[in-house]
């Protein structure tokens, strides 16, 4: 069962949150160092997509009657060029899954809800970036109908 996320609902995120990043510093550290004040900052990052007509996060469930949070996906519109005819396109930030829920269907509810609100915004694309060294979420979002379109490249200065 999924739900828009509440301010109740942030130390839950900050939980799965700081989960992630500590995933994806096993990729790059440096990169993926988080700020001493992570929960601070994050947490405002929640707050600042609640009830937001352009963005979204949405939180699952484990039940009606256990209502811990065990993932959540975060998106918004995003604009692309005005010589484009498709002009805005949809881009999911963060899927998160509790370890103990994984492979139990609870991200792909959340990437379904994540297409509606999309499809409900007359958007035809859903972009995703995923680590290249992260196999395991390439695996999961190629499994979710998602392919390559894209190669993005950076350089360290």
């Amino acid at each position: 069962m999924t739900q828009s996320v509440n301010l109740d609902d942030i130390p839950s995120l900050l939980r799965l949150g700081r989960q992630i990043f500590l995933t994806h510093q096993n990729f790059d550290y440096t990169y993926y160092e988080l700020e001493g004040n992570f929960d601070e900052l994050f947490t405002n990052w929640i707050k600042q997509h609640i009830n937001q007509p352009q963005q979204f996060i949405l939180v699952a469930i484990e039940s009606e009657e256990s209502p811990d949070i065990v993932g959540f996906i975060s998106g918004f519109l995003k604009a692309l060029y005005p010589w484009f005819k498709t002009k805005t396109v949809g881009h999911i930030s963060y899927l998160v899954v509790d370890p103990q829920f994984r492979q139990k269907g609870v991200g792909k509810l959340l990437e379904q809800e994540a297409r509606e609100w999309f499809k409900n915004k007359n958007i035809a694309y859903i972009e995703v970036y995923v680590d290249e060294k992260n196999a395991i979420g390439q695996e999961v979002w190629n499994s979710y109908g998602f392919l390559p379109f894209k190669k993005f490249l950076r350089k360290k200065i």
